[in-house]
């Protein structure tokens, strides 16, 4: 017998995190089907709060407003001049998107390319159209994963402590302890916002080198 939908956003709610039901979602979407079925599939997970809109233009002004767990946006938008990836570099280069926040594209197979190569760098993961509960949980459930084990790195970037942040991610990345590839590219960042650049080409370099292995 097939599993409904219900069932298996039952099955992988379990298996997100215990505090799912404090968490605050954006899903900026401009097809309202799309966008709805995101919405549901989130509330579904047990998602305490989740916003939604058809405008990129808009999630900007929300996303300089309001702060977000987990952002969920779609990678093409009709008759609009900015891309997902377009306002994702904008929420990066104003540092309106906290590193602690989740953000997951959603794109068609006709830009898969263009996202896969943006996962790499900014992105905690990406989504093909069409998907189902189970894809979206499992990209949820490693994404808060990952920002858990390095929480305290995101703490101190949070509080300003940019230098120690810095140094916890390079401490990782020298241990190649889990998630040191994300550290590395969090540290290289950060070093590059305290101006010591060698040390942000240092981990760049080592990021670089690590994609090219198979």
């Amino acid at each position: 017998m097939p599993i409904s939908s219900g069932h298996c956003a039952a099955a992988m709610k379990h298996h997100l995190d215990q505090d799912i039901h404090t968490c605050r979602a954006l899903v900026i979407d401009g097809n309202p089907t799309s966008r709805s079925v995101l919405t549901a599939q989130l509330r579904d997970f047990g998602v305490g709060t989740v916003v939604q809109t058809g405008r990129v233009r808009e999630a900007r002004n929300i996303l300089e407003h309001r702060q977000f767990d987990v952002v969920l946006c779609d990678y093409h938008f009709d008759n609009s001049d900015m891309s997902g990836q377009d306002l994702l570099d904008e929420l990066r280069r104003e540092q309106l998107l906290p590193f602690s926040t989740v953000f997951v594209m959603v794109t068609g197979e006709a830009s898969y390319a263009k996202v896969a190569e943006a996962a790499e760098s900014a992105l905690d993961g990406y989504l093909i159209k069409p998907h189902n509960a189970a894809s979206l949980g499992e990209r949820l459930r490693e994404a808060r994963q990952r920002k858990r084990v390095l929480r305290q790195i995101f703490e101190n970037i949070e509080s300003g402590d940019l230098a120690v942040a810095a140094a916890l991610c390079q401490a990782r990345f020298d241990k190649r302890a889990m998630y040191w590839l994300y550290a590395a590219r969090i540290g290289a960042e950060l070093y590059l916002r305290l101006d010591e650049h060698a040390e942000a080409q240092t981990l760049y370099a080592a990021v670089v080198e690590a994609r090219a292995l198979p």
